[in-house]
């Protein structure tokens, strides 16, 4: 995200022990295994159809937005009450805690904030804040966590914070470590003054394959080839913004009803994230890609880098960053152009047709984050890295990348 450019018993008579005890344990069961997110309307876990992870890494610059968004996200599911649906979010509450929240309705009772029948969210887990949320290790906690709670739902997952695409931040995940600012995160450490990032390669990892439906990076520039093809195997529905995004990020209270349904409305919502901005004629991209359609993505890129060693000359190619120091080209120009200078045409037009399938929906303002005006047919949304073959420690982290792997070895 763009900031400021735009968390015993004891008895002696043996049968009443074991009457006790088998009572007792059917009572944790009960409580543990329903909510009466319905007014008192007793519902089990196992009836929960869907669920929304929302991952925030909200220690860091990004903090005062997450209180928003906090805040919309409650105002989306009262919109919304959907009984079959839950939404649970992880993010940082203290320097010393953090925690796996649910939202439920209020029953109005002692001093709780919301009102009866109001939504509230409720901590189902805590977390020492001795491990940084960027840590691999806790994202992958969190999220087996999170999995367990609704049995027979099938579940979402939004990663909410900074995001660099696939530039790797060497990190070691020690708190006083000095970092640098790349991948995905961008928390605060104790001194407030170093951020620590998530590699890629490290958060592809930590997510479970096969687990969720969409995963929606609510972060910039995560809809690089490089982190799509990383998380391949993760989910069946990408969503992703190819540039920058302001530090409001999604509008959870817009956005979140079209993916908190039984049948969820993916291209809908991102559709609704876009013309939030647009509509205040701000500069907004967004990407919603099929990941049954990635491999012939990377065969169509492989075909054309193998066509010849000629490369687009970078000046004639878009680049969704405001900087030229770490560009992002659109994919679809790079690999097209590529096949075209060496002289397959047909390896050009298998790029344009593997984009047209696998990017079911994307969509771009008319001037970039530099607030200048830019060709927007070309915008596929979908970027790729420039990959040079030097030695410089980006490019060999980029060879340790599975797209590298699948497309230029």
């Amino acid at each position: 995200m763009v900031y400021l450019q735009r968390p015993f018993l004891r008895y002696y008579n043996m049968r009443l022990f074991k009457y006790l005890l088998i009572s007792a344990l059917m009572l944790v069961a009960a409580a543990c295994g329903h909510h009466e997110p319905d007014g008192g309307k007793t519902r089990t876990d196992g009836d929960v159809k869907r669920a929304i992870l929302v991952y925030a890494v909200n220690n860091s610059s990004l903090a005062y937005d997450f209180k928003d968004d906090y805040n919309e996200m409650l105002t989306a599911l009262s919109a919304v009450d959907n009984s079959d649906c839950r939404l649970l979010v992880y993010y940082t509450e203290s320097d010393s805690e953090c925690g796996i929240y649910e939202a439920v309705k209020s029953k109005g009772k002692g001093n709780a904030a919301a009102k009866q029948g109001e939504y509230e969210f409720v901590k189902r887990k805590s977390y020492r804040r001795d491990v940084p949320s960027t840590h691999p290790d806790r994202i992958a906690d969190v999220i087996d966590y999170a999995l367990t709670l609704f049995p027979n739902a099938a579940y979402d997952l939004i990663f909410w914070g900074h995001g660099m695409s696939w530039r790797p931040d060497f990190s070691d995940h020690q708190l006083n470590s000095p970092l640098k600012p790349k991948g995905y995160g961008g928390e605060y450490n104790p001194t407030g003054s170093q951020l620590d990032w998530t590699s890629i390669s490290e958060l592809a990892n930590a997510v479970p394959d096969h687990k969720f439906q969409t995963i929606w990076f609510d972060c910039c520039y995560m809809t690089g080839i490089e982190v799509v093809y990383q998380f391949r195997n993760k989910c069946s529905t990408f969503v992703g913004y190819p540039t920058e995004v302001w530090q409001d990020g999604m509008q959870y209270d817009e956005v979140l009803p079209y993916l908190l349904r039984d049948t969820p409305d993916v291209v809908g919502g991102a559709m609704a994230f876009y013309t939030h901005y647009a509509s205040d004629q701000e500069p907004v991209t967004v990407a919603v890609i099929d990941m049954s359609k990635i491999e012939p993505l990377a065969d169509a890129a492989r075909v054309s880098v193998k066509s010849g060693d000629l490369r687009p000359s970078e000046s004639e190619l878009l680049n969704y960053s405001r900087s030229r120091n770490w560009p992002f080209y659109d994919f679809r120009q790079f690999f097209s152009l590529t096949a075209s200078l060496n002289g397959d045409d047909a390896a050009a037009a298998k790029v344009e047709n593997v984009v047209t399938d696998a990017v079911v929906y994307s969509a771009a303002f008319g001037t970039n984050f530099n607030m200048r005006p830019w060709d927007v047919s070309l915008i596929s949304g979908l970027s790729t890295h420039y990959y040079k073959a030097t030695d410089s420690k980006e490019e060999k982290y980029y060879r340790t990348l599975d797209w590298y792997k699948r497309v230029y070895e």
